[in-house]
This record gives C-alpha cells, structure tokens and sequence, in this order.
C-alpha cells in the first residue's frame, strides 16, 4: 500500500503509547513487518490526524499485504512483545489491572452477592429489584431467580433495563416505593456477565468489559436522612452504545467518552444546586467504573480531589450495572463511609441515560 498521503507529522505518535514507544508513526509500519502486528486498532491516531486519514484502514490493508506477500505468521519473539505490549497498553489507556469473567450463569452471580447483603437482615423483603443488561433468560429474570433461591414469601419482584447507570435507576425506584409506604425493606442487585456479549476484535470493549455482582438492602428509617436524585435520559444518542440480543456490544469510544465526561459533570452540578450544597460538602464521589480516562477527567472537571472520586476499575474492570454496588461493597469492607457523610453515587452509559444520587449515610 502506498502512503503518499501521510505527512508523517507526528500527531499520531504523540497520540499513540505503541508507536511512540517505537518512534514511528503509521506511515512508517509498512516497513517494520515486525511491528506491524503489534497494532489494536483502537482508533486513537484517527482521531488526532490532521489529515483525517483513517489509521485503522492503513494498518488493515497493510496486515492484508503482508499476509498475501508471506502467509499470516509471526515469530515467537513477536507474540511474546504482543502480550507484554498489550498489557501495558491496556492499563496505560485504562486503568485496568485485570478482570474476570465468571464460570457460572448470572443468577448465580446474583444470588451470591444477595446472600453476602442479606446476612444480617431480619425483616422481610418486600421487593427485589434488579439492575442488568446481559440478563440469560426473561421468563423468569433474574429477580425471581433470586425470590425463589431465597423462599422469600409475599415479595415483589422486578428486572429493569437501563443501560450501564441500571443500579442508580433500580435503587431510586426501590426508594420511591418506600417512600410512598408501599413496601419497608427492598434488595436492590445490580448484576453482569457481560464475557458472553463482548467482541473480542473489538478494542474498545475487549479490553473493558467484565463480570460482576453486588447488591444492598435498603429499608424505612425513623431518622431523617438527605436523599434526592437526578436522572435523565438521551435515547436520541443511544446509537453510540448498544447491545442487540445476541449479538455482540457496540461501543464507539470517543462518543462514549465525550459524552460521559460532559453529562456526568452536568448532572451532578444541577444535583447539587438543587440540594443548595457544594462538591465540598461531599465525603465521596462513587461512580460507575467505566475506565480511569473517564474517572480522571470527570474529577478535573468537577475540581475534585482525586482520593474524593472512588476508584477501584484497577481491580475489576467495567461491569457496568454492577460495578456501583461493587465500589460501595469495598468502601464499607475498607470503612472509607462513615455515618452522616454525603456521596454522591453517579451512573452513565448505554440508552443514553446519566443518573445520579445523594445521599447521606
């Protein structure tokens, strides 16, 4: 493939941890056949190429090339500097250490976390509701899975699907439903195994996405404690991040990362002017965990002290509804909440649907 039209000016290599590692740009591939393979194709040198050439085609035709020229082979040298290269790629644009994928259905996820939030409940349970989007089975879902793991009598159950922020929406409902005497005490589970939608030729998931459960217990108390929410919903926007039934998740990145570090921040400042109270008033932000990029610049905008933004994608990766009652598990293990302190937990993602909560503890 001729090059003619890259003007190797650097913008991608200043763009790019591989290539800058290497001091070349995507001009210059073509003759490193060692290097070629080495490339994720995420897309990162498109988006900053003044000549709007398309990084990814280039390093797609230049694959073709070789493979035609000398068979689709790689030396033993290379496949090791892939891996090595890969992970520190990963957890450069990341944040993320590591993941896991479960070896089991989703409801016993969900049954698993529920029996650890159930252990010191004495009331009855009068409604389990159920955040995910990568439930195996609508009739019964993953609620009522739950309702009859735990012979739970006289209970109302319900699975709600919306996008990545689905736990923020599950416990604003249970809440409402308190609120209005209709039930004391709810199970609010959010729930994912998102390994059995991600594609893995697809960089701006693969290296993303995991399984996860957690799961709270709310109930009516006599004291009277801050509560107030803000949710709003983009469906007009929904096409940057999707999930068809069997089918694979479509993420385009820098969408997605436009609009989570422009919504959040937007969302949470009306939050607050709302309650008439400022970020310093908050003990903690606890967000989703989509990825370390995100969380950073989410933080600057709000000019956040970073050890005020809860992190722990490190550990877990992105599990979208999970990954909220996952941070707030740890929190409590590590005792980081204290009574009386104010958070505010923050959901965004697929629908488009940005939802935030704050509460005091």
């Amino acid at each position: 493939m001729e090059n003619k039209e890259c003007t190797h000016c650097g913008a991608c290599r200043a763009n790019c941890h591989f290539l800058e590692k290497y001091g070349i740009d995507i001009g210059d591939l073509a003759e490193r056949e060692d290097l070629l393979y080495h490339c994720f194709l995420c897309g990162e040198c498109t988006a900053v190429c003044p000549e709007e050439i398309d990084g990814r085609q280039m390093v797609i035709d230049m694959r073709r090339r070789q493979v035609k020229e000398n068979g689709n082979k790689l030396k033993a040298s290379g496949y090791e500097m892939l891996i090595k290269e890969k992970e520190n790629y990963i957890f450069k644009r990341t944040g993320i250490k590591q993941r896991f994928y479960a070896n089991e259905e989703i409801e016993q996820l969900a049954i698993k976390a529920s029996k650890e939030a159930l252990q010191n409940i004495k009331e009855n349970i009068d409604l389990i509701i159920v955040a995910s989007i990568s439930g195996r089975c609508q009739m019964p879902s993953i609620s009522y899975e739950i309702q009859k793991y735990f012979d739970i009598k006289n209970c109302m159950c319900m699975d709600i699907l919306a996008g990545c922020a689905g736990f923020i929406n599950a416990l604003d409902i249970a809440k409402l439903y308190i609120d209005s005497n209709r039930i004391n005490t709810a199970l609010v589970v959010g729930v994912e195994k998102l390994s059995t939608h991600i594609d893995k030729n697809d960089i701006n998931t693969e290296i993303l996405l995991a399984d996860g459960a957690g799961a709270i217990v709310i109930k009516r108390c006599d004291q009277s404690k801050l509560y107030d929410s803000y949710i709003e919903s983009k469906g007009q926007k929904g096409e940057i991040l999707t999930c068809v039934n069997n089918e694979k998740i479509y993420m385009d990145g820098k969408e997605v990362y436009k609009y989570a570090v422009t919504d959040t921040v937007k969302n949470m400042t009306k939050l607050l002017e709302k309650n008439e109270i400022t970020m310093e008033d908050i003990t903690y932000v606890i967000p989703h965990q989509s990825n370390r990029r995100i969380l950073s610049s989410m933080a600057n905008k709000l000019k956040l002290q970073s050890n005020k933004m809860y992190s722990n994608v490190e550990e877990y990766g992105n599990t979208f509804c999970a990954s909220i009652p996952i941070a707030l598990d740890d929190m409590f293990k590590q005792n980081k909440l204290k009574e009386n302190d104010k958070v505010i937990l923050i959901g965004y993602g697929g629908g488009l649907n940005t939802g935030s909560i704050l509460l005091e503890l």
